[in-house]
């Protein structure tokens, strides 16, 4: 069988998962791929027996730029998919939708996994969530889920693998399912502040330029930020220059306004005794 995992991946959290999954594929004797989404093209999804889809989780849901790609991908025609993804505590509708804009191109996913991954986000709020997940114990379920969808793909079962994260298939139309609905880019880029850059201390390398998921920084001569911005915030987190900043005064208030701990805890994905901090 021939596998490919397509990932996107910031800071490695989701990207140790596909590995950790391949791994598994490649030691089942089947022959398997990675593609990071910035090298991913629609016949990389077309080709091959089994498809895979992770992402991490931003703002309760699945990222712009993974959602993009799915959009715009051929028909699918029955191939068989799965979905994973990697969250700072609420994941939201994150596998619901990589799976409905799979299913849209009629591909049949028969699961998803979940896990948490540590928090990059410069958030004062969230700084520091979540530390050093992806966890041993993580990559082993993750595993586990991956020898479960070969064993049930290659028996030619029908339905959902029995490991699958219950969310995959039906949101669970809870507090951050909702968050999710009103976190458009359009209220993200209203209510976050924008990276700020300082001249001072770019050297013009081009990182950010080729880093930004959705290609929204151009060089004109120092980088300049388009209208399309979604707030992931990497250009801020990764510049080796540490050349961008942002005003979180404001900023910080609407995020811990929804992701503050109590309500992570009621509301969230966390399991009893599972820490944040």
């Amino acid at each position: 069988m021939d596998i490919t995992l397509i990932y996107f991946s910031q800071t490695g959290n989701t990207r140790r998962i596909a590995e950790a999954m391949a791994e598994v594929f490649r030691g089942a004797g089947h022959a398997t791929r990675l593609v990071s989404l910035k090298k991913a093209s629609p016949q990389d999804a077309v080709a091959g027996d089994l498809l895979g889809i992770g992402t991490p989780c931003f703002s309760s849901q699945a990222p712009t730029p993974i959602k993009a790609f799915l959009k715009n991908l051929p028909a699918l025609e029955s191939k068989r998919a799965f979905v994973f993804a990697t969250s700072g505590g609420a994941p939201g509708r994150v596998l619901f939708d990589l799976t409905r804009l799979l299913q849209d191109k009629g591909a049949d996913v028969v699961g998803g996994f979940l896990t948490c991954g540590e928090l990059h986000h410069p958030a004062p709020c969230l700084q520091g969530r979540m530390p050093d997940r992806p966890n041993a114990d993580d990559f082993a379920q993750a595993r586990r889920f991956a020898a479960a969808v070969i064993e049930h793909v290659s028996a030619g079962r029908t339905g959902a693998v029995a490991e699958s994260h219950p969310d995959t298939f039906k949101p669970r139309g809870g507090f951050y399912d909702l968050v999710a609905f009103i976190s458009t880019d359009d209220f993200l880029r209203l209510m976050l502040p924008e990276p700020k850059l300082d001249p001072a201390r770019c050297n013009q390398c081009q990182w950010c330029v080729y880093e930004c998921p959705i290609h929204n920084i151009t060089l004109q001569p120092y980088p300049i930020l388009g209208d399309h911005c979604i707030r992931c915030y990497r250009c801020l987190t990764g510049c080796p220059q540490k050349a961008f900043a942002a005003d979180w005064r404001l900023g910080n208030l609407a995020v811990l306004t929804f992701y503050n701990t109590t309500f992570e805890r009621w509301f969230g994905d966390l399991k009893p005794g599972e820490r944040i901090y």
